[in-house]
C-alpha cells in the first residue's frame, strides 16, 4: 500500500476541494435532512395522537378521569453502508504523468480538474444512492432492493415504512393529459384532505412528479377551479399556472403541490441506466415539508488510524484515496453509513394517479 500517486496530494488539498461540493442537486437533504445517531440502527417512532383529548370538567374533591396513553410503535432497522469506487489503473497513470510531464499552464489545470474528478464522482454517487432511496421510500413508502437496482453485496432487502393500506389509494379516472376532459384531480385532492381530517390530520403538502403536474394543470376541473385567480397571473406558463393552481388550494385549505423530479443513473454490470426514483404517477400527501430524516453515523474507517489511505470526510460521506503497487492501481472510494426514514408514516397517504387501485 503506498500513500498516493500524485505528486503533491495531500488530505488538506483533499479536504479543501471536497469543501466546496454541495448537496443542492438533491432533493433528499430537504425531504429528508442529515441527522446523525450514535448507533447503526435507525428508527421511525410513530405516535397515534390524532387531535388533542379534551380534558373533563369535574366537580371539586373529584379524581381527574385517567386517560389512555397514547400507543406508540417503534419501527427501526439497521444503517447500512453505501459505497461506489472509481480507479485509475497502471496505463492510465502512464497517460497522466506523461501529459502532467509536457503540458503547459491551461492544460495543467485541466489535469487538476481530472485529479479531482474521481474525488466528485464518489461524493455524488453516494448521494445519487441516498436520493434514489428517499424518493422510492417517499413515493411508495417502501423500499426495495434487488439485483436489478442494486450491484451490492445486499441484493434483496425490503424495508416497509408501514403506511396504512387505508391512506393508500387511486382514481376514478386516470390523471393524464389525455384525460383532461374527464379527470378530477381536485376531487381526489378534497377526499384525500376530508380523510385525513376526519384522522386528526391538517394535510398541508402534495409532492408528485412533472407528468403528473403537467397532466392536472391541464384537466378540466382544475382550469375551472383555478378560474377565479386566473386574472392574477400576467403569464400563462407552466410555473405561474402551478402558482395560480397553488394559491387557489391554499385558499381554500387544501395542500399545495410541489415538484419532485430526480434523474440519477443506476450502473449494474457495466451497464449503465437512467431512472426518475420517484414512482411515475404518485402524490404523496404530507403535513410537513419534510418527510423524515436521513440518518447517518460514524464510519469505521474514521477510526483507523494506522491507513495508509488519504481521507477526508463532507457531510455524511466519507473520501479515501489509496494505492496498490501490484498491479498498479490507484482507488477513490466514497462510503457513508446512512439510510432515509419516514417519520410519522401514519399521516402521509399516498395516491396512485394513474390507477385505479393503489398496487404499489
Amino acid at each position: 500500500m503506498i500513500k498516493s500517486l500524485i505528486n503533491g496530494l495531500s488530505e488538506k488539498d483533499m479536504q479543501a476541494v471536497a469543501n466546496e461540493y454541495a448537496l443542492s442537486d438533491f432533493y433528499f437533504p430537504t425531504l429528508f435532512p442529515l441527522k446523525f445517531v450514535t448507533s447503526l440502527k435507525w428508527e421511525s417512532l410513530e405516535g397515534e395522537f390524532g387531535v388533542p383529548v379534551a380534558g373533563d370538567v369535574i366537580s371539586w374533591d373529584s379524581r381527574a378521569p385517567r386517560k389512555r396513553r397514547e400507543v406508540v410503535s417503534k419501527l427501526s432497522g439497521s444503517i447500512p453502508k453505501i459505497g461506489v469506487a472509481r480507479e485509475k489503473t497502471e496505463s492510465q497513470m502512464n497517460e497522466y504523468n506523461t501529459l502532467k510531464r509536457y503540458a503547459d499552464d491551461a492544460a495543467k489545470k485541466e489535469l487538476l480538474n481530472w485529479i479531482w474528478e474521481d474525488q466528485l464522482f464518489v461524493f455524488n454517487g453516494v448521494n445519487a444512492r441516498l436520493e434514489w432511496l428517499a424518493l422510492r421510500a417517499a413515493s411508495t413508502g417502501k423500499v426495495m432492493l434487488t439485483n436489478t437496482n442494486n450491484e451490492g453485496v445486499v441484493t434483496e432487502a425490503n424495508v416497509d415504512f408501514l403506511v396504512p393500506g387505508a391512506n393508500k389509494s387511486g382514481v376514478t379516472v386516470n390523471i393524464t393529459v389525455d384525460n383532461a376532459e374527464t379527470s378530477k384531480p381536485i376531487t381526489k385532492i378534497k377526499d384525500v384532505v376530508k380523510a385525513a381530517k376526519n384522522k386528526g390530520k391538517k394535510l398541508n403538502y402534495i409532492f408528485t412528479d412533472q407528468d403528473m403536474i403537467d397532466a392536472i394543470l391541464v384537466s378540466a376541473e382544475t382550469i375551472a377551479f383555478v378560474a377565479p385567480w386566473a386574472t392574477q397571473t400576467p403569464a400563462p406558463t407552466q410555473v405561474s399556472l402551478l402558482s395560480t393552481l397553488n394559491m387557489a388550494l391554499k385558499a381554500q385549505g387544501l395542500p399545495v403541490i410541489g415538484l419532485v423530479e430526480s434523474f440519477i443513473e443506476i450502473e449494474i454490470k457495466g451497464v449503465r441506466t437512467q431512472v426518475n426514483p420517484w414512482e411515475a404517477g404518485v402524490l404523496l400527501f404530507s403535513e410537513t415539508p419534510t418527510l423524515g430524516n436521513t440518518a447517518h453515523t460514524r464510519l469505521a474507517d474514521e477510526d483507523v488510524e494506522s491507513s495508509n489511505a488519504l481521507k477526508v470526510k463532507r457531510e455524511h460521506v466519507l473520501i479515501k484515496r489509496f494505492a496498490t503497487e501490484e498491479p498498479l492501481v490507484e482507488t477513490c472510494l466514497g462510503i457513508a453509513n446512512a439510510f432515509p426514514v419516514i417519520n410519522s408514516a401514519s399521516a402521509k397517504w399516498l395516491v396512485d394517479g394513474l390507477n385505479a387501485t393503489w398496487t404499489k
